[in-house]
This record gives C-alpha cells, sequence and structure tokens, in this order.
C-alpha cells in the first residue's frame, strides 16, 4: 500500500486560491557501496540535478577516492520500474589557487542552469590555515570553474585565530537551488552562522540562514544577494532508537519564487553508532523577513519562514519501505514525468563512502501542487 501524504498549504503562486500539495511514494533504486566507474569510486553523492533523462550527481570526495567531480546517470521511471546507469564522469577543475594552495573544496550543493552551466557550493574548511572560505561558483557543462559568486562578509570566518563570525566549519552551503528559468539562486546553511549560535536554545532548534540570489545580467557579475531568510530548524525529537543530537538543513528545492522544499537531516544516537533523521518540509519565504542587513540575528526582531511538514522517513514510510535505516539524504531535485503525467521528486543519499552506509534514491509522485 502506498503512502498518501495530503499537507493544506498556499497555492505556489501567491495570487492563487489554496491548494493541496502531496508526495506519494512510487519506489526506489540503490547503488552498490563501493561501486566503480571510469577509475572512481561513486559515493559522496550530496547533489543533484534532472534534464532530459539524465541525473547529474556531485560527489563531496574531498581527495581519498578520486578528483572533485559529477557524474551523469542515465534515469527512467516507470511507475515502480526504475533504472540508473552511469553513463560519464566529470571532474571539477580549473579553480583559482588559495594564495600558495590548491583551492579545496567540499562539493555540497548542484544547481543546473537552463544554459547548461552549473552552480557548485562548497563547504570550505574551517581546520585548515589560513582557513578554506565556503564558495558558490559558476562551472561550465564539462565542470570546468568560471567565475564565482560574491557571498556576503558576515559568511566569511577569519582567516586565521579565534572565529568570531562566519559559517561554521563544515555546516556552510549545503542547500543550493534555483527556479526553473535560472532567475533566483537560493543557497541555505546547514547550521546557524557563528555569531548566531545560542547553546541554550540549540535543542529546541537551531535557527539558520537562507540566501537568495537574482541574475543580474553577465555585465554586473552573473548572480547577486538580494534577500535572506531565516529558517527555524526543528527542534530535537527523541524516541525508542534514541536520543536525536543534532539537526539542521541539508538540501533545498525551489518550486517558485517563494516556495522551497526543504530537507532537514539529522543524527540519533543508537548503542555506540548513530542513525539519520530526516523530513520534508514545504518553505514559504513570502511572509519573513528580510534579514539580509542583520548581521547578528539576536540584535533584531524578525519573521522567520513559515513551514509546513510533508514527510518524516523514520515515521511515515514504514509500510513502504519496512523497518530499513534511515539513510544520509542529501539530495533532491524534481525529476522526469510518470506516464500519467504526474511529476517526480527525487530525494538521494549520500553514503560517504562507508560500508555501512547505502546510496539510495527514493522517487515520489507530486500531486495538488
Amino acid at each position: 500500500m502506498q503512502i498518501f501524504l495530503m499537507v493544506l498549504v498556499s497555492a505556489l503562486m501567491l495570487s492563487g486560491p489554496a491548494q493541496a500539495l502531496s508526495l506519494k511514494y512510487v519506489g526506489e533504486t540503490s547503488i552498490v557501496t563501493g561501486a566503480k566507474f571510469e577509475h572512481t569510486t561513486i559515493g559522496g553523492l550530496s547533489g543533484i540535478t534532472y534534464k532530459d533523462g539524465i541525473l547529474n550527481a556531485i560527489s563531496d570526495d574531498k581527495g581519498r577516492w578520486g578528483e572533485p567531480r559529477i557524474y551523469q546517470f542515465e534515469f527512467k521511471v516507470n511507475n515502480k520500474s526504475m533504472t540508473l546507469i552511469p553513463k560519464s564522469v566529470k571532474e571539477v577543475k580549473g579553480l583559482p589557487k588559495e594564495g600558495r594552495r590548491k583551492a579545496f573544496v567540499d562539493l555540497e550543493g548542484l544547481v543546473q542552469l537552463p544554459d547548461g552551466d552549473f552552480l557548485i557550493s562548497s563547504e570550505g574548511n574551517g581546520d585548515l590555515k589560513p582557513r578554506s572560505m565556503p564558495r558558490i561558483f559558476r562551472a561550465g557543462a564539462e565542470g570546468k570553474w568560471k567565475s564565482d559568486i560574491s557571498i556576503p562578509e558576515k559568511y566569511l570566518p577569519e582567516s586565521t585565530g579565534m572565529q568570531s563570525k562566519g559559517v561554521q566549519n563544515n555546516g556552510a552551503f549545503e542547500g543550493l537551488t534555483a527556479t526553473a528559468d535560472g532567475k533566483f539562486v537560493f543557497a541555505c546553511l546547514e547550521a546557524p552562522l557563528t555569531q548566531d549560535i545560542d547553546m541554550e536554545t540549540e535543542a529546541s532548534g537551531v535557527v539558520v540562514r537562507m540566501l537568495k540570489f537574482e541574475d543580474r545580467g553577465a555585465q554586473r557579475g552573473y548572480y547577486s544577494p538580494v534577500s535572506e531568510f531565516a529558517y527555524k530548524v526543528d527542534a530535537y525529537r527523541d524516541n525508542q532508537i534514541g536520543r536525536e543530537i543534532f539537526r539542521g538543513v541539508s538540501e533545498v528545492l525551489a518550486l517558485s519564487e517563494s516556495k522551497v522544499i526543504v530537507l532537514e537531516r539529522g543524527a540519533r544516537l543508537y548503542g555506540k553508532g548513530w542513525k539519520s533523521t530526516v523530513s520534508l518540509y514545504l518553505a514559504d519565504l513570502s511572509k519573513a523577513t528580510n534579514t539580509l542587513p542583520m548581521v547578528k540575528l539576536a540584535d533584531h526582531k524578525y519573521t522567520p519562514v513559515e513551514k509546513v511538514k510533508l514527510l518524516d522517513l523514520e515515521t511515515d514510510l514504514i509500510k513502504e519501505r519496512g523497518k530499513k535505516d534511515v539513510q544520509n539524504f542529501e539530495g533532491l531535485a524534481i525529476g522526469p514525468k510518470l506516464p500519467d503525467g504526474r511529476r517526480t521528486l527525487l530525494l538521494m543519499s549520500d553514503n560517504n563512502f562507508s560500508k555501512n552506509e547505502v546510496t539510495e534514491l527514493l522517487v515520489f509522485a507530486i500531486e495538488g501542487e
């Protein structure tokens, strides 16, 4: 029996009537951990896009199993039948040096623009000396760097010494998406900016920043930040499996200029290890305060993004998937249409190149949007 989740939300177009957006589980496929393709190990797939039968997936491999790269898969789905076949792999290359050092990248987000170029986000590395900064850059269809997008100063940590501002290490731009026409791009942090950290309220839900960029044309430097929103992550939730100890945003997917699907991913203690927690939300940015001028959120009053839960992978897919462990899902994309005309939502996991984790691709039908 397939699950049918209905959530009443505002229309995607602000002037339209209220509609119901729902996700209906269709099926899934997976890639065997350790699978090889063209002398690389497939894994670490942390951001995906889909267009014309091709699923692009960026690997967050930081050099242990190969160079930074984008995989291309042929992907087909027909009701519950689906195929995911590797077709090619392209190196992400040509980034300028960081001083005398080769550019460090921890690739997390991937957007394919209408002209075929990619936008890619990198979390940087706060452990390096000097620190490697987070970045969002444009690359050609073959993966060669073209230019960086300007990021507000408050997102950049000090290059050396004690950090008092900017992104937390391994908590930067995990989420990256664009509207279908490529005019607007959204980049979301996984964790709060350093200046927004509040340890006393962490368990009740941290607040992360979501940047909105607009295409101002090549003469003005491609994309420029135009607004920013505060997104409150859900509070930690303990259950019979264990205690949740972390929760952040690992991906975003734009449905329009003001509606975004948000993937919250967390970690739950389990025995001597941990298990992932994953939920999807529909976020409405239209009534949220523009926080772009705010260096530290605590110094201001603001209205956060409105959100409604769509799906909890721990509890809502038991009939469809049994008691399978929830994997480390990090990728979202609008996929191909089903034979009956419905669009699909693709959800992919990052296996961290671990023998204990799996690369899975879940497919949902989108209805009522």
